[in-house]
C-alpha cells in the first residue's frame, strides 16, 4: 500500500479539486461577481482562442509526464503535480466547453485584484509546490565521508 500511496494521492487530489472547481462554478454561475475570462492568469492574453486551448492541453500533458518521470514515488511531488494538473484541467474544461473560464472569487476590499476560481488557486499553489519540490527534493545530498583507517604496516 505504501508504494502506491503517491499514485492514490495524485488521483484523489485531481478528482477532488476538479469536483470542487466544477461545483463552485455551477453554484456561482450568473452571480454578480461571476466573470468570463477569455485570457489566462489575471486576464492576460485575452481572447486567446484555440492556441490557448492547445497550449493548456500541452502543458497539462507535460505536467503529468513530469510527475511520472520525476516525482511519481514521492508523496509531496504527487500532491504538488496533482494540484497543478487539476487546476490546468479545470480551466481547460471551461475553455473547451464555454470558450472562456468562469471566475467568481473576488476580494471586495481589494478592487484591483483579479477575479479567480478554485482551479486558479490549485494552479498557483501547485506551481509553488512544484518549484519547492525541484528546489529541495532533487538537490543531491553530499555523500558522507568515510573515515580513513590508518594502514597498520
Amino acid at each position: 500500500m505504501k508504494k502506491h500511496l503517491p499514485y492514490i494521492l495524485f488521483g484523489a487530489i485531481v478528482v477532488f479539486v476538479l469536483f470542487v472547481d466544477m461545483l463552485t462554478k455551477i453554484l456561482t454561475d450568473g452571480h454578480a461577481n461571476s466573470v468570463h475570462n477569455t485570457g489566462i492568469a489575471f486576464s492576460l492574453f485575452g481572447k486567446g482562442g484555440v492556441w490557448l486551448i492547445v497550449f493548456t492541453s500541452i502543458l497539462a500533458v507535460l505536467s503529468v509526464a513530469a510527475w511520472w518521470f520525476f516525482a511519481r514515488r514521492d508523496r509531496f511531488g504527487a500532491c504538488a503535480f496533482a494540484l497543478f494538473v487539476a487546476g490546468a484541467v479545470g480551466n481547460l474544461y471551461d475553455r473547451i466547453r464555454y470558450g472562456y473560464v468562469r471566475d467568481f472569487i473576488h476580494f471586495s476590499f481589494w478592487k484591483s485584484f483579479p477575479v479567480f476560481n478554485v482551479a486558479d488557486i490549485a494552479l498557483t499553489v501547485g506551481t509553488a509546490a512544484v518549484a519547492l519540490y525541484f528546489i529541495f527534493k532533487t538537490t543531491k545530498k553530499p555523500a558522507k565521508a568515510t573515515p580513513e583507517v590508518p594502514n597498520a604496516s
